[in-house]
């Protein structure tokens, strides 16, 4: 016995159109489906650059949203045809527009319970409105006498407004939202949106991604070009996503590692911005996600992958150069901090060196380890080195000025050299290392202290100027004893500590 063949068909009209209209997630996403009608239009009759306008009106008695262009109009026979065919949409096949699946009306329940249609057509001075309400299966189509449009357009009026709504859709939401899905759009100049709320309107514009613009050529496929342009900036904890354009300049969604395939890698490090297009590529209906087919979306993701090298790459780089270049501020500074230091212990006997050592002039200025005392200075004990023998001169020494008369700092005594710092090009397990021949400090950028702090200049400036200050101790003291090493280490620290600056 042959299989039965049964044909489906909506056995209750009502619930399917109520159903339907709820599929969207956000009401943001229900109010650009009808920002998408009207750029649909536009794109139609081929009038570049003009204005789409967002009303929103949260406060009174009877609140209400309104999306106005000043396209071609609706007559009554087409408002008429639209409620009696909304599951077959007529821009289908046209790839300048966005609709599809002829629903986008539905979007109202989302938002309020009614949505009253108001349009004129050209050549025509009648204003005619087709009204729905939310669950009735018949709508109302009557010559509108209140709310008469003086040029041809259209304008959808949505009011009975759910209180969800009045809290989400606010002029500031409504712009950030719409820079995000028709960024594309808009920077192509296809056309205009302006979001009203009272007295204000702001006009949204495209986003405009920072940074490096990687040079990829468009990817050819069998189901159309994939376009790329994106920009990779160093870190700095703002937020930076690629967004995926599909049909028509309209955003698929705003963040690509959003998607499974792409949530690692260089998609979610937040360096990298900007926006795919494939207009092959379909938005799953009532919100906003890719279609997986079979076909667009895993050509779509194969083309994306080919070029996640090269994108890992550049943020790589471009994250190296910055630490280099923070490396190098904050070095400058470090030597700046040092040079007043140096200039403090100056003024104290014997700067840099502790009592501690095992024969006079080394490692510290003592008696021999016989004399069960500390020394005290005679004329005759051979002069301490100053610090710039200790730390080899840099190619921009701090010049000290001429000492008084009296002072600890004998004329002549100093030409103190700063400290340079320098990621270590062979590092151990230890935080840093001093190299004597070139008098740097080089730390250790492996090192999990490093990593901890090198996201934040203030805590990577007083890392590293511990650093130096830990090497100058060291160096100067080969023969201290623990405590003494550690109590020097201290005297030196709250002097660096002082001039640290608070703000970079």
């Amino acid at each position: 016995m042959p299989a039965e063949k049964v044909r489906l068909r909506i056995g209750n009209l009502a619930k399917a159109v109520l159903v339907t209209g709820q599929a969207y997630q956000d009401p943001k996403d229900a109010l650009n489906e009808f920002v998408s009608n009207a750029a649909d239009e536009y794109a139609e009759a081929g009038r570049t650059g003009a204005r789409i306008r967002v009303v929103i009106r949260r406060r009174g008695q009877k609140p209400f949203l309104a999306v106005d262009d000043d396209g071609r109009g609706l007559s009554p026979d087409r408002l008429r045809e639209m409620a009696r065919s909304l599951f077959e949409s007529a821009k289908a096949d046209d790839p300048r527009t966005l609709g599809e699946k002829a629903i986008g009306i539905l979007a109202y329940q989302q938002l309020g319970g009614r949505c009253d249609i108001v349009s004129r057509q050209e050549d025509s001075p009648e204003t005619w409105a087709l009204r729905l309400e939310r669950g009735r299966v018949t709508a109302l189509l009557e010559r509108e006498r209140r709310r008469v449009r003086s040029q041809p357009g259209t304008t959808v009026y949505l009011s009975d407004l759910d209180p969800d709504v009045l809290r989400v859709l606010t002029q500031r939401k409504v712009v950030d939202y719409l820079r995000l899905r028709r960024g594309a759009a808009l920077a192509r100049g296809d056309y205009g949106i302006e979001v009203v709320e009272g007295r204000s309107a702001e006009v949204v514009l495209p986003e405009q991604p920072d940074g490096i613009r990687l040079s990829i050529a468009a990817k050819p496929t069998l189901w159309g070009r994939i376009e790329f342009s994106l920009y990779v900036a160093p870190p700095d904890g703002k937020r930076r996503r690629v967004a995926v354009v599909g049909r028509a300049g309209t955003t698929i969604i705003d963040d690509l590692s959003e998607l499974d395939e792409f949530s690692e890698g260089p998609w979610a490090t937040d360096q990298v911005a900007g926006q795919i297009v494939f207009e092959s590529l379909q938005q799953s209906a009532g919100r906003r996600a890719v279609l997986r087919d079979r076909e667009a979306f895993p050509v779509f993701v194969q083309t994306v992958k080919s070029v996640e090298p090269a994108v890992a790459q550049t943020v790589h780089r471009v994250a190296q150069e910055v630490d280099a270049q923070t490396a190098d501020r904050l070095s400058d500074v470090v030597r700046r901090v040092f040079s007043r230091v140096l200039k403090e212990l100056a003024d104290l006997d014997n700067p840099m060196r502790t009592p501690v050592g095992d024969e006079p002039g080394t490692g510290g200025v003592l008696d021999g380890p016989d004399s069960g005392g500390p020394h005290r200075p005679r004329p005759d004990d051979p002069e301490p080195p100053p610090i710039g023998d200790l730390f080899p001169p840099p190619s921009d020494p701090v010049r000290r000025p001429k000492p008084e008369a009296g002072s600890a700092n004998p004329e002549g005594r100093r030409n103190s050299a700063l400290p340079s710092l320098a990621p270590d090009p062979e590092p151990t397990g230890a935080r840093s290392r001093f190299r004597e021949e070139t008098g740097t400090v080089l730390y250790n950028e492996s090192h999990p202290d490093y990593l901890m702090v090198k996201n934040s200049e203030p805590a990577l400036l007083d890392y590293l100027a511990t650093l130096v200050a830990k090497e100058y101790v060291v160096f100067n003291n080969p023969r201290a004893a623990g405590q003494e090493l550690a109590e020097e280490m201290v005297r030196m620290l709250v002097r660096v500590r002082r001039h640290l600056p608070r703000k970079l």
